[in-house]
């Protein structure tokens, strides 16, 4: 495999991680469809605990540098890479509750979730497979 190869399907994850940020932290993106990406178990439904522990493991993957903070600086330096990471950036800046231009651990933790909370019509923070199906049918009939 070659550097090049190696490079860009290092920046395919994490664009396919920022994606999926997007279900669970900005409404602008969201899809049932990426939202069920956050069913780690395979059960077919969808706990908070699961849209938590995918919201850390994509904050993992966007603070590149380490410094507890998704922003500008994480931003790869190649331009593809550049450009991907910043189009997906502009996707999640709804999480940054304090303005500053990045989003923190705890911002990315405790943004809002709508589309999760307006499957979850019992409240029970578990999206179960039929939630699931009924926000399709809502949102394909609208």
């Amino acid at each position: 495999m070659t550097i090049r190869t190696t490079i860009s399907k290092g920046f395919g994850i994490l664009v396919a991680s920022i994606a999926t940020l997007t279900v669970v932290s900005g409404a602008a993106a969201q899809t049932p469809e990426r939202l069920a990406l956050a069913d780690t178990n395979g059960d077919g439904n969808i706990d908070w605990h699961e849209v938590i522990e995918l919201r850390s493991t994509t904050f993992e993957r966007l603070d590149r540098n380490g410094d507890g903070y998704a922003d500008s600086n994480d931003s790869p330096r190649f331009a593809r890479g550049r450009e991907r990471f910043n189009e997906a950036f502009a996707r999640i800046e709804k999480a940054d509750r304090d303005g500053d231009g990045r989003v923190s651990r705890s911002e990315m933790l405790d943004a809002p979730a709508p589309l999760f909370e307006k499957g979850d019509v019992d409240g029970d923070k578990i999206l179960s497979a039929e939630e699931l199906a009924e926000l399709r049918g809502s949102i394909e009939r609208s």
